[in-house]
Formats: C-alpha cells, structure tokens, sequence
C-alpha cells in the first residue's frame, strides 16, 4: 500500500459542460414583460434602432446604438430593456464579454423576474469562471446557490472557483454542502466529485478533511477500489505504528480490497513470526486471487515453507493458553495476544471473549483492544456490539480506522 499512487483519485471534473443557455428563458420573460415600457424618448429610440439592426444581422450599429441608449438610461425598466437587447447583440457577436454585461445589467436592473433569478447568477458565475475572474464567479455561484438553483454543476463550479484562488478549506467545506444537500435530497453527488474533493484536501495535507470526504466517497460508492484507495489515503495522511498499520490491513481484507502481490505480502511480512495462522491464510487467499505464485520461489514461498510446519501445533495451543489466561496468572497482554491469534484463524467468537478478558485484565491500550474488539465481533455477525467497540475508540489515527469499520458494518446485510 505505501507505493500506490493518489493520482488516480485527482480526476478533474468536467466544469466546462455545466454552462446552460438563458437566453431563451430570459427573452421569453422580456416579451412577458408589463406593456407599455415606459421609456424616455432618448432610450427608445436607440433601442429600437439597436433592435433593427441586430436582426439585419448588423453587430457593430447595434453595439453602437446600444451604448446611446446604456448612457440615456435612468430607469431600473430602461436599464433592463437595454440589458434583454444586450443579451440579444451577444447572441449576434458571439462576445463573452457582450454576455456578461446583458446578464450582469438585468441582475442590475432589478426587473429581471424572480424566477429567472437563479439562472442569471448562474449564467454570470459561469462567465465569470471562463473569463478567469474567479472571484465573481465565487460570488455569483454563491448567490445562485442562495437562490435555489436547479443545475446540480453549481456547486461543483463553486468548488472550482474557490480552488482557483487557493480557497481549499472554503472549497472543500462547498463540496460538503453539496454532498449533505444531496443526501437530504435522498441522492448523492457525482463520483467524480469526490476525486476532486479527495485530490485537493490530499494536496493540501489536510488529513481530517481528506478522511472525511474518503468516508463519504465510501458511503455513496463502496467499490473494492474504492474502498482500498481510501485506506491506502488515510495511511499515507495519518501516521501508525505497527499494530495500526496491521489492523488497517485486517479492515482492507475484511473489506475485499486487497489488490496485488504487493498487498497481500506485506500483510505476510507484519504477520507471519507473530501469527503464522493468519499468514497462512492471506497467502492462501493471494494465491486463489492469482497475485502469489509459489511454485516460482521467492520470499512467499521462504515464508510459506516456514509457518505451514507451524499451524496446526499453534492453533492446537491456544485452548490450552486460553485457560491460563482466565486464571489468576493471566495478564491483559496475555489474553489480547489469545485474542489477536484467535483472529487470525477465524474463530472470532473466542476472539471476542479474550479481548473482553483483556479489559478486565488490565494493562492494555484502550483504543487498541476496542479497535480488535469491534473487529472480532463484526467478523462474527454481531454488528450492533460491534459498532459499540468502535464507537470507544475516539483519539488518534484509530479513531478513523474505527469509522471506516462502522460504515463497512452499516453496508452489510
């Protein structure tokens, strides 16, 4: 795991594909409009004059005219005429910045229709975006969103603006809007969100949001890739020790997410001298996946002559080291080593009952022995005093572990 690549998780959104047409809506709405404009004769007339020559096709008269009638306008009702005409000359010219003024006045003009309003600010921020002006992208986006926009891309160009500017934490905490408005919606965001959310809190080191977004990425699309990718992120962000390392590999296999000889042989190497069971069994298993081949030699096949001599005299030994450790000799680090090894063979529900010895033994670390604890007891089907265990452990780098287990627990049947 420590030689995989985040790339893959950096996938860029298609942003450019968000853009929508407003032209026809707002046109509509301009026809719509109370009869009668009021316009003074020094508006009207330019106007109309604007009018004509935009549909004779002529752009540089209507520009023209447009700008006499701009510098006559007093009005909020004059200023919106002119701004519709704009939108008009912007279809002819085919001029960005054309677009931006006619959207921008009619906002301006505070006669735009209410309902139109969301697609406006939309429109706005998304000629803001292309023309680079990030910031008034961000602050027409926000506004769009304030206003109930119903294109579901805002958030995600919002997101993309914030980033523009080196706004991570306010980009970040945009997508997580997005994701809970989404599932209040009862749907979720596009997967590619979530690579981009990930790519940028990976970036940027920052460890609990990166975790936070894996765990969400992980609710809405817990695929074996998934899953391993966000595992392997939280490792390389959040720094463990040995057991915790481990523990992190025991959650990916429980999960279905190993992938390669490199996985399953460094979960091997962490395993094999302490527990030879547990070893033996995820060889086995990265042989059936086709990732070992141990007719080729090599350390799997060293490793695999060393401890399949072992296995069947140390699993015969445990029952016997279980009754000493329920006696008065018996130690919180003797009984979490019976459980640890009781783990690795699979009999999860001897497991559970000596890492419950262990707590009352003593002198053993808490969120160590509540992370194994609630490991055991997901394996053996008692999800609710599993989700308990977990819910113990609340500091450090187990403490995300934990959560991980509790989402995989809710996942299942």
């Amino acid at each position: 795991m420590k030689h995989f690549s985040t790339t893959a998780l950096g996938v860029a959104l298609a942003f450019g594909g968000a853009a929508i047409m407003v032209q026809p809506a707002i046109a509509a709405k301009k026809e719509a409009a109370p009869a009668g404009p009021k316009l003074s004769k020094e508006v009207r007339e330019p106007l109309a004059a604007a009018q004509t020559a935009i549909k004779a096709g002529d752009a540089a008269t209507g520009a023209a005219k447009l700008t006499e009638a701009k510098a006559a306008a007093k009005t909020d009702e004059e200023n919106y005429y002119v701004a519709a005409v704009t939108l008009d000359l912007s279809k002819l010219d085919n001029n960005p910045a054309t677009q931006q003024a006619a959207i921008d006045g009619l906002i301006a003009s505070n006669r735009a229709p209410a309902d139109q309003l969301p697609t406006l600010y939309l429109a706005s921020g998304q000629a803001a975006y292309k023309a680079a002006n990030y910031a008034k992208a961000e602050q027409m986006l926000t506004k769009a969103i304030e206003l109930k926009t119903t294109e579901p891309n805002a958030y995600a160009l919002l997101v993309e603006a914030q980033a523009k500017q080196n706004k991570t934490p306010q980009a970040l905490q945009t997508l997580q809007t997005a994701i809970d408005s989404s599932r209040a919606a009862g749907t979720k965001v596009p997967a590619d969100w979530y690579g981009r959310g990930i790519s940028m809190a990976y970036t940027a080191k920052m460890p609990q949001q990166t975790a936070a977004l894996t765990r969400a990425w992980v609710k809405d699309y817990p695929t074996p890739s998934n899953w391993r990718d966000a595992l392997v992120t939280y490792r390389e962000l959040n720094p463990m020790d040995a057991d915790g390392q481990l523990d992190l590999m025991r959650f990916q296999r429980a999960a279905g997410a190993m992938k390669g000889q490199g996985d399953y042989m460094e979960y091997v190497l962490a395993t094999y001298l302490r527990y030879p069971g547990e070893a033996k069994a995820v060889l086995d298993e990265g042989t059936r996946a086709g990732v070992i081949n141990l007719s080729k030699g090599g350390s799997a096949a060293e490793i695999n002559g060393i401890i399949s001599p072992k296995v069947a005299a140390d699993k015969a030994s445990l029952g016997a080291a279980a009754t000493t450790a329920r006696g008065p000799k018996g130690t919180g680090k003797t009984a979490l080593s019976l459980g640890d090894a009781y783990l690795g063979y699979g009999d999860f529900t001897n497991a559970a009952e000596m890492y419950k010895l262990a707590a009352t033994k003593g002198g053993v670390d808490p969120a160590l022995l509540n992370t194994r604890l609630g490991m055991a007891l997901a394996k053996a089907g008692q999800k609710d005093a599993a989700k308990q265990a977990f819910a113990a452990v609340t500091t450090g780098p187990r403490a995300g572990l934990a959560q991980y287990w509790t989402i995989w627990l809710d996942q299942q049947a």
